[in-house]
């Protein structure tokens, strides 16, 4: 647009300039992992399946979903296990998927430790967290 109405300028021998220059919308856009609608659930057991070999993890949240996996991304045995294992990838949000919907916080420890036993995941390494979580 500049370059068009400095040449209609020269043609007409007036300095013509732009008097509203917008920006780019990529400039106000940040670039965001696309969170699956499932996420956004709460009060969830979920399991976590690595992408790249057959390591898995149980755990519950009663937050939103998309905040525990955030921080399995930055610390924990997730992260500890990709670190390791994987040190040139990145934990993605379909990696986790909800085992079970629960009502409470009581439900999702039962359900918790069920799933544990059920699924056998070799990134859990608290065994016993059921009777700490319920005693405490």
């Amino acid at each position: 647009m500049r370059k068009q109405l400095n040449d209609l300028g020269k043609l007409l021998n007036i300095d013509l300039c732009p008097v509203f220059i917008s920006r780019k919308v990529g400039e106000d856009l940040k670039h965001q992992e696309m969170k699956p609608s499932l996420i956004n659930e709460q009060s969830v057991v979920f399991e976590f399946e690595c992408g790249w070999c057959d390591a898995r993890f149980v755990g519950y949240t009663r937050r939103n979903l998309y905040q525990r996996i955030d921080e399995h991304k930055r610390s924990g045995s997730i992260f500890n296990h990709t670190q390791s294992q994987h040190p040139s990838r990145t934990i993605a949000s379909n990696m986790f998927h909800i085992l079970k919907k629960c009502s409470g916080k009581f439900d999702c420890l039962l359900y918790e430790m069920f799933l544990i036993r059920e699924h056998k995941p070799c990134l859990n390494i608290q065994s016993d967290s059921i009777k700490a979580k319920l005693f405490t």
